[in-house]
């Protein structure tokens, strides 16, 4: 199965859904099929999942509400399109034939947005990596305001 991104939303897999607005608890057991217990990272409102082939990181406001997810590794589907498993320069074509723009971010300090979606692409490059490389590195997905 694969995991589908859910635009403004969150992610799905199956008939789970990780939706942004949800509360800790309910996410950490629709995660527990997938993923062995989180960890947490360098604040309590933040949780990472690992498992062979997938890593997600989740952020939390202070009422333990997700407000954001972030798909580190592994394939993220949408409208047929792995998103995540690409270069930015491969998917930006696919995403302009669909009407979609890339702008520069308001809600990360990395990377570019898609408004549209509710999500923010960023490259390895634009983390810190080698110049030019332009595959990939996390697609973050945030609270629709």
């Amino acid at each position: 199965m694969n995991w589908e991104l859910l635009p403004h939303r969150g992610i799905r897999i199956g008939k789970t859904e990780i939706v942004v607005d949800a509360p800790r608890t309910e996410v950490r057991s629709a995660l527990a099929k997938y993923f062995p217990p989180p960890t947490n990272q360098r604040q309590p409102s933040e949780d990472q999942y690992t498992n062979s082939d997938r890593m997600i990181f989740l952020r939390y406001d202070d009422a333990d509400t997700l407000e954001g997810i972030m798909c580190i590794n592994g394939p993220l589907y949408f409208d047929g399109l792995d998103i995540h498993d690409a270069t930015l320069t491969g998917l930006v074509p696919h995403l302009e034939k669909r009407g979609y723009t890339l702008t520069e971010s308001a809600y990360y300090a990395d990377g570019q947005d898609c408004p549209e979606l509710g999500i923010n692409i960023a490259t390895r490059e634009d983390v810190g990596g080698d110049e030019d490389d332009d595959k990939i590195e996390w697609i973050a997905i945030w609270r629709k305001d």
